[in-house]
């Protein structure tokens, strides 16, 4: 998504208002200490210029780069110039690696990390460069370090820079109407149906529905941490009966949806940006799922709230797996030291803070970081904060270098499901046939 942009104005002028705290504070920068402090190394260098690409936000230009995280860079490390580059049209990188790009730091969600990072061979295992440098990695949520030994067979790739996960969010206005108790805290995906049943209904010539959740975002941070892929004989594991379950119960919730005219639903109903519409302009969505930051946006006459994930009777208490953003260093870089600064710097307690002002939610484990989040936006003065913090996270699943092909086809997959074109298994079985064959011509191209 791109809910930064609308962002990086407050973050720059944040950014401008710390640096002249520090400055009025005698902060002379030196070493960046292990607490994220974020200063700057001492000593006149010789000037640098680094490469960054990310795929977070498809439209960024350069001002968006700068406002969000240039600047910054600049104000810690004057002899440092930060080069964006933009993704391009075509939203691949393979163009820009043909022409002879060169890339510096990379900012990647877990998502992207292997489709862009790993099989373009970018991979750079920093361990022996976050010892040089004292970083600490105990500073982080476990999950998102344990997520880089998972994928790095040890290492460590990246620095976690940013986490969110689903969520409900759910329009107050429609309960009031029907007479429905809101959503809340702590609630199972059954008494969440039954709610969800309260509230989908046709009135005045509207017709509202109950809970519709993005399939590409819960499906890929399920709570039983079902596999797509199995790693090592990467043979398709849509079938894995936790992945079955799962299924069926966001199911359900589409079939509670009357289709329009007697038709299938259309792909607005599976999209992000349909549900976002139905959700926050159209105001006949009452309960939308989808990762916590998708309510900067949402427009200031809307009457919302959050309530926590649910959770399955079988699990407990378990909240949904994290979807974090890392920072990496390209294998490619000939200024490692310089980029790690910048990483480090960039996931300093005092910028993370910077970003949770601002409603960006950090990986770090500090809680003050936490209490602080959406502190300057308006919009979420008096929201439940705190329910989109799970108390607990789903184990990651195993990941592969082949997980974006294997999320297209559980999208397709569900998409005949929740319209009820196909059945679960058929629909499995198809999808899990399609993705073999894709996966065995991307291996045929190593």
């Amino acid at each position: 998504m791109n809910s930064w942009v609308q962002l990086t104005g407050k973050i720059a002028a944040a950014t401008a208002l710390t640096a002249v705290v520090l400055t009025g504070c005698g902060g002379s920068g030196g070493k960046q200490e292990a607490s994220g402090s974020g200063g700057a190394t001492g000593g006149k260098k010789e000037p640098v210029e680094l490469v960054f690409y990310q795929t977070g936000n498809a439209d960024w230009n350069e001002e968006d780069f700068m406002s969000n995280y240039g600047n910054y860079i600049k104000q810690k490390f004057p002899h440092i110039t930060p080069k964006f580059v933009p993704v391009p049209s075509t939203k691949s990188m393979e163009g820009l690696i043909a022409a002879g790009q060169q890339f510096d730091v990379f900012l990647f969600s877990i998502g992207h990390t292997h489709l862009n990072l790993i099989r373009n061979d970018f991979a750079y295992d920093m361990s022996e460069l976050v010892k040089k440098k004292g970083v600490d990695l105990n500073r982080f949520d476990p999950f998102t370090i344990d997520q880089q030994r998972e994928i790095s067979g040890g290492g460590i790739y990246g620095l976690p820079l940013s986490n969110t996960s689903p969520v409900i969010m759910y329009n107050k206005d429609i309960f009031d109407k029907f007479g429905a108790p809101y959503p809340k805290d702590g609630m199972t995906w059954d008494q969440v149906y039954d709610l969800a049943k309260q509230v989908t209904r046709s009135d005045g010539g509207i017709q509202y529905y109950g809970l519709l959740a993005s399939p590409e975002h819960v499906i890929k941070t399920n709570q039983f941490s079902a596999p797509f892929i199995d790693p090592k004989s990467f043979k398709p594991m849509f079938d894995d009966p936790k992945m079955m379950t799962f299924l069926e119960n966001l199911k359900r919730f589409y079939m509670l949806v009357p289709p329009p005219g007697g038709k299938p639903l259309e792909g607005s109903f599976f999209s992000s940006t349909g549900q976002s519409k139905m959700f926050s302009k159209d105001k006949n969505l009452a309960m939308w799922v989808h990762f916590s930051n998708s309510a900067v946006n949402f427009p200031a006459d809307l009457n919302w709230d959050y309530a926590s994930l649910p959770y399955f009777k079988e699990l407990g208490p378990v909240g949904p797996q994290a979807y974090p953003g890392y920072i990496y260093i390209s294998k490619t870089s000939k200024h490692k030291d310089d980029a790690m600064d910048v990483l480090q710097a960039l996931t300093s307690d005092e910028f993370q803070t910077i970003r949770s002002k601002m409603g960006i939610e950090s990986a770090l484990k500090n809680p003050d970081i936490k209490k602080v989040f959406a502190q300057d936006l308006p919009q979420y003065k008096g929201k439940s904060i705190a329910s989109i913090f799970p108390q607990k996270y789903a184990a990651p699943a195993p990941l592969t270098d082949y997980n974006d092909l294997a999320w297209k086809r559980m999208n397709e997959a569900f998409g005949d499901i929740g319209r009820g074109k196909k059945d679960n298994v058929t629909a499995i079985r198809e999808s899990s046939e399609l993705l073999a064959k894709d996966i065995t011509a991307e291996r045929s191209k190593k």
